[in-house]
């Protein structure tokens, strides 16, 4: 027992930095022909991170797969954040939501974990139809569907320009240099 009393007030206490014994993650890469893009996953945004169920990594990984990140991060895009979602329909399925920036506008890509695969994609910019009720057109971005098309076109009002159209699954165009489709005169 005397030992024990002597022993307590001999030892030290030692606090420790857990950020100097953190390894850092290492980088995520988008690679397409000689296009090699890291991912710098410090600085990706994970909201909410107690009810974040996901695997960033995993993720991120699956979300490099598809066409349309690889578009907008050979544009000029960087993922931001990383979020959990629900379905409107089933709340209780829930899915990573990845959102990408650039120039003030979010575009954001729905990735199932489990599965492996990425789902819908939206823009963030305001909806607006050209409608008495729809007030006054919006100065930076907006968008509209197309109904004869089922495609989304984003405009920047700022700019005098489309900078996107979209639909669930693919992007056609985004501004200034990636199209599948024919711009010539969409704005006359």
């Amino acid at each position: 027992m005397i030992l024990l009393v002597f022993g307590v007030g001999c030892t030290d206490s030692v606090e420790v930095n857990a950020s100097e014994n953190t390894t850092p993650a290492p980088p995520l890469y988008y690679g397409q022909g000689n296009t090699s893009i890291a991912l710098n996953l410090p600085e990706i945004t994970v909201h909410d991170p107690g009810n974040f169920t996901g695997n960033v990594t995993a993720v991120l990984e699956t979300l490099l797969a598809d066409r349309r990140a690889g578009i907008l991060l050979e544009n000029g895009w960087n993922v931001t954040s990383v979020r959990m979602a629900s379905e409107e329909d089933g709340p209780h399925r829930t899915y990573a939501e990845v959102e990408f920036r650039n120039d003030g506008l979010s575009f954001f890509i729905g990735v199932d974990e489990t599965a492996r695969r990425t789902l819908d994609g939206r823009c963030g910019a305001e909806w607006w139809l050209s409608t008495p009720v729809s007030g006054p057109m919006p100065e930076g971005y907006h968008q509209a569907t197309d109904m004869l098309t089922n495609t989304n076109h984003v405009f920047d009002e700022r700019n005098k320009r489309v900078a996107m159209i979209y639909n669930d699954t693919t992007i056609f165009y985004l501004y200034p240099s990636y199209a599948i489709i024919d711009m010539e005169g969409i704005l006359n």
